[in-house]
């Protein structure tokens, strides 16, 4: 169990969360006869509470993600949506339905990497930098990558036409060399069908992980899912329509309980999530 006053800065505005003022803010700005998003924000100088939260100063709590909220300004002037959205259909959704989404998941990404970070911190684990331990049901633990990432990771990599339209958890698992291809002793990096994924298979380490210290070897430049543990963002999913890449529209809180502050704060993330209009998915990574 950690220190509750260890977490107390995390939990604070883990318990104040940004999206239900941007909903206000974009009701606004898209209704009323505004200029800017940042006009709106200037007038919301007195106290909101909402059924979850109160904000006494919402101007200074919505100062960080102004500059995230620019696609509203771009919709308002009738300009097109910078990426294609489609619904779990794989139907596209309307211009102001992907817009929103596009907002609420840069904001939620920006909010949580700071969330999480202050979170993780006291928990001085490296829970997220090893494979499953040898008697888990779990396979193997997956760090998902932007491409320019990859480097960072001195391991085997794997892409072919069969890897990139599979996922980690298709059923049957995919095949490598005649195995599972979690089924080795070493990490590797596998392309899928969402993107690449270093696999750290049970009883393996990040090879960024100094066995010494338990220190990460590039921590200041680590990937951005490793900024972000243990909570995650997924209004909006990567994928691809034929051969066209897309946003899915999935509108999910995913938090993995693997992880001992989320354990600890489980009600308070559910709560976060239904202040942010989220279904929410408890998961192990490991188990």
């Amino acid at each position: 169990m950690i220190e509750q006053d260890a977490l107390a800065p995390g939990l604070a505005l883990l318990r104040q969360p940004v999206l239900p003022l941007v909903a206000i803010v974009q009701f606004l700005y898209l209704t009323g006869d505004f200029g800017s998003v940042a006009e709106v924000i200037g007038q919301l100088t007195e106290e909101i509470e909402t059924p979850f939260a109160r904000y006494p100063h919402p101007a200074a709590d919505l100062g960080p993600y102004v500059d995230l909220l620019a696609p509203l300004e771009t919709f308002k002037a009738g300009g097109p949506v910078s990426a294609q959205v489609v619904d779990a259909d794989d139907r596209p959704v309307d211009p102001m339905t992907a817009t929103a989404a596009l907002v609420a998941q840069q904001v939620l990404t920006r909010e949580l990497e700071r969330i999480n970070s202050l979170l993780c911190a006291p928990c001085g684990c490296t829970l997220c930098c090893v494979g499953p331990e040898a008697a888990m049901a779990h396979g193997y633990f997956e760090i998902p990558l932007q491409p320019e990432e990859t480097g960072l990771f001195p391991v085997a990599r794997v892409e072919s036409e069969t890897t990139k339209t599979r996922r980690p958890d298709d059923e049957p698992p995919l095949r490598l060399d005649g195995r599972d291809f979690f089924d080795r002793t070493a990490p590797v990096l596998i392309r899928w069908q969402p993107g690449w994924s270093l696999i750290l298979p049970r009883e393996s380490r990040c090879p960024n992980l100094a066995p010494s210290s338990g220190h990460c070897r590039i921590y200041g430049d680590r990937p951005q899912v490793c900024r972000r543990p243990q909570i995650f963002p997924y209004v909006l999913e990567p994928a691809t329509l034929g051969d066209q890449p897309v946003l899915r529209l999935r509108q999910t809180l995913l938090a993995v309980v693997d992880c001992p502050y989320v354990r600890q704060l489980r009600e308070d993330i559910a709560a976060f999530a239904a202040a942010c209009e989220l279904d929410m998915l408890f998961r192990h990574n490991k188990a």
